[in-house]
């Protein structure tokens, strides 16, 4: 045997079937690497990030979904059933003698004379849930006249046909209805004893204070005190 022709020591001879330990390592690196022609598999973390995304756009539109009923009279009763539903079916009902009809032809929604500021909107809650809060004996909210202050109904931007603020709509109401020149409801001879709510109901009838001594002609759908 020449110098040749030696092995290196452990060199399997010549013939023999290779080891088992080589046989192992040759297939750990066929099997790391995906088939030619496959895609290599995706990372997870991609597919965790589309699912948030998914959720995201979820909660978003829910979101977007909530604020939109939460702004339409529909949800005032859609819990509060009481005392709720009658304001809303006074919204709804189209009636003439109501001053809320003239609003609800306008669009003019709830939200957007009641402000929905959230510490009014937990008290509200807090009372609804005790059972604890004011109402007449026909079940309405005994509280109603309170909203109707200046403040609250000769909003800046409410009345357009008449003025954009109170003293614009007294300005425009003299010889209101058809009635003579001498007569404006706002600009009353009783030192303004009067106040909104006592001829203005919103969810009720508006009644012309001034019929209770005088003879005037009403605007369409109101009625005289003599009628309630």
């Amino acid at each position: 045997m020449t110098n040749d022709q030696e092995k290196a020591p452990g060199a399997a001879p010549e013939g023999a079937a290779p080891t088992a330990g080589a046989g192992s390592a040759a297939q750990t690196g066929a099997a790391a690497q995906p088939p030619a022609g496959e895609p290599a598999a995706r990372k997870p973390h991609r597919r965790a990030w589309t699912t948030v995304g998914i959720v995201a756009a979820i909660i978003v539109v829910a979101g977007a979904g909530f604020w939109v009923w939460h702004e339409q009279p529909g949800f005032c009763n859609a819990v509060c059933h009481s005392p709720m539903d009658y304001y809303v079916e006074s919204y709804d009902s189209g009636d003439p003698h109501l001053g809320i009809t003239a609003h609800a032809a306008d669009g003019v929604t709830c939200l957007k004379c009641h402000d929905a500021e959230l510490t009014t909107q937990i008290s509200e809650l807090m009372a609804w849930t005790s059972d604890n809060y004011p109402v007449t004996e026909d079940g309405r909210l005994a509280t109603g006249k309170e909203f109707a202050t200046e403040q609250f109904c000769a909003k800046s931007g409410c009345h357009h046909e008449l003025g954009d603020s109170y003293d614009e709509i007294t300005a425009n109401l003299w010889g209101f209805a058809g009635n003579d020149e001498k007569y404006n409801p706002h600009a009353s001879h009783q030192d303004l004893a009067l106040e909104c709510g006592d001829c203005h109901g919103i969810h009720e009838a508006n009644v012309l204070a001034c019929n209770e001594c005088h003879d005037l002609t009403m605007p369409e759908g109101w009625e005289a005190p003599s009628e309630q």
